[in-house]
């Protein structure tokens, strides 16, 4: 039997459908106080608790073969303690029980966003650096990559293999279009958005499907310890909006500017935030961050897994199948 974290939210539906669907049996942790009708269908035992909770993740992890841990906090809002404790420290709860359990494999989810930038030119492997200055960009970024080096470095010293999937912006079936990192909706501009940032800067998206396959696959596959990033291929942020504005999952009509026109602002954010103490939510280098372009190799995931995304950006959006929609300004 396998145990799943998350299991209620996006990422979490789709992986309970994907493994049910290969045959294998499923636990999940969920919080007490859940809408049961949020658990999805392919869950045989539920197990009620947190991540907090020692004797939750006892009975949670027992007899377990292989942990898939997609909880997270990823809301915008929250604290940096806020984020510490749900996504870093109920991590290594979550590790320890596992090992003390006896469990073979935990795959953990964590995210391609996490590296530096430095030497952009290059495509980003699973060597290259992680981002120095993450904290920058918020409490969730900072978060996902201090628990991504916590399991890596627990795994070092345990009997417990671990594996990291990094996947990168998640699109698919049931989800909100994402529209861009730094994007606007213009009042009465029917579907008009000023977008940050050029056309051409690439995307490092991820369908949900394709993202599923890989943490099956590194359950399976992945080498101990091993990490591996998760991206579709290279799509240029214009062509991600035609395409969805083509399949009429979004209506959306890009104009977009160079990120320097927002540089006074951020500039003013910070200003503003050191004066009152308040985190803003944009600053310098997070609209740096925002708007680049980067190159992600998935060679790792190629060769040692075996994963190819079975979804094109194509099928992946045809997927969608929502109608086209207008912001609520216009």
């Amino acid at each position: 039997m396998d145990l799943l974290t998350g299991s209620t939210g996006y990422l979490g539906r789709h992986l309970a459908a994907a493994l049910a669907a290969r045959g294998r049996k499923l636990r999940a942790l969920v919080r007490v106080g859940t809408d049961l009708r949020r658990i999805p269908s392919q869950i045989e035992e539920t197990v009620w608790g947190d991540l907090h909770d020692p004797s939750a993740l006892a009975r949670a992890t027992h007899a377990i073969d292989t942990v898939y841990h997609v909880a997270a906090r990823v809301s915008a809002g929250g604290s940096r303690d806020a984020f510490e404790r749900d996504n870093v420290l109920a991590t290594e709860n979550l590790l320890e029980a596992a090992e003390a359990a006896g469990a073979r494999r935990l795959v953990y989810v964590s995210s391609a966003g996490i590296y530096g930038a430095e030497g952009a030119g290059a495509d980003i492997d699973e060597s290259t650096p992680l981002d120095p200055a993450i904290e920058q960009r918020g409490a969730y970024a900072w978060s996902k990559a201090r628990a991504d080096d916590r399991v890596r470095r627990f795994g070092e010293n345990s009997n417990l293999e671990v594996v990291i999937v990094r996947p990168g912006i998640l699109y698919g079936a049931e989800a909100k279009p994402f529209l861009g990192r730094l994007t606007f909706p213009v009042p009465r501009g029917r579907g008009r958005r000023i977008v940050i940032g050029s056309r051409n800067a690439l995307l490092p998206l991820t369908h949900v499907d394709n993202a599923c396959d890989a943490m099956v696959l590194a359950a399976e596959k992945g080498v101990r310890g091993g990490a591996y990033n998760v991206i579709d291929g290279v799509t240029t942020q214009g062509e991600y909006l035609e395409t969805l504005a083509r399949a009429d999952v979004a209506n959306v009509r890009p104009t977009y500017l160079p990120s320097a026109l927002l540089t006074p602002v951020a500039l003013g954010c910070e200003l503003a935030s050191r004066l009152t103490g308040r985190s803003l939510p944009l600053n310098r280098y997070k609209l740096k961050r925002a708007t680049e372009s980067l190159r992600y190799d998935t060679r790792a995931a190629h060769d040692q897994l075996g994963w190819q995304p079975a979804l094109d950006l194509q099928a992946g959006i045809a997927s969608m199948q929502q109608p086209a929609t207008t912001d609520a300004a216009g």
